[in-house]
């Protein structure tokens, strides 16, 4: 997902350009303040799997804005959810907001094979059919009833992992993944404290 930037110079017209040295310091300091406070607050929002996506956010400070980046290709798809779920949560945001995320309509990339691979994976990393005792049994796989836990050698337990993992990419092709918001909320609520705190700096 490429970047989002704040830019004040709308919200201070006419008072920016009469800043004293002082003054900028102190805007600098505002500005990389809302940085750090909106990259912890996504990293926080951000949904977990491999770390990946929480450490592909950070910031840079440019002279007054700042741009906050998500390197991660699949973070707009989790933002902003796809297909009818996408749709219905995009047309609530913000006009700005709408503007970001069209630019990730339609841009996926990778073969179904490749997704499925991918969905793979992340089945066998949440254990979704490893079962055990004390957890919940998971979607694929056999259990033991005495042991708790799944049966079946590598082969057949990547068999049916494969297997779950098909039809989880059948059901998102289809009907698309719920949003996951945590870059809008960060920015939306850390841009209203930078506002008042600059308000107060340039009155």
């Amino acid at each position: 997902m490429s970047a989002f930037t704040i830019d004040i110079t709308g919200d201070f017209e006419g008072k920016l350009d009469k800043m004293t040295a002082e003054v900028k310091n102190i805007v600098d300091d505002e500005l990389n303040a809302f940085g750090l406070e909106t990259v912890a607050m996504a990293k926080q929002l951000a949904p977990v799997d491999e770390g990946f996506l929480i450490n592909s956010i950070t910031f840079e400070k440019q002279p007054l804005s700042v741009e906050i980046f998500v390197a991660a290709n699949y973070a707009a798809y989790l933002e902003f959810g796809t297909r009818g779920f996408a749709a219905a949560y995009v047309s609530s945001l913000p006009p700005d907001w709408q503007s970001f995320a069209a630019q990730f309509k339609g841009g996926g990339r990778g073969s179904f094979q490749e997704f499925v691979m991918r969905l793979t994976e992340w089945v066998h990393r949440k254990g979704l059919g490893a079962g055990g005792l004390g957890k919940p049994i998971g979607v694929t796989g056999t259990y033991s009833i005495k042991t708790g836990k799944r049966t079946g050698n590598k082969a057949t337990q990547a068999s049916e992992d494969k297997s779950a993992a098909y039809r989880i990419a059948l059901s998102i092709l289809r009907k698309g993944i719920r949003p996951r918001p945590f870059l809008y909320p960060s920015v939306e609520l850390n841009k209203e404290k930078l506002i008042n705190n600059l308000k107060a700096v340039l009155k």
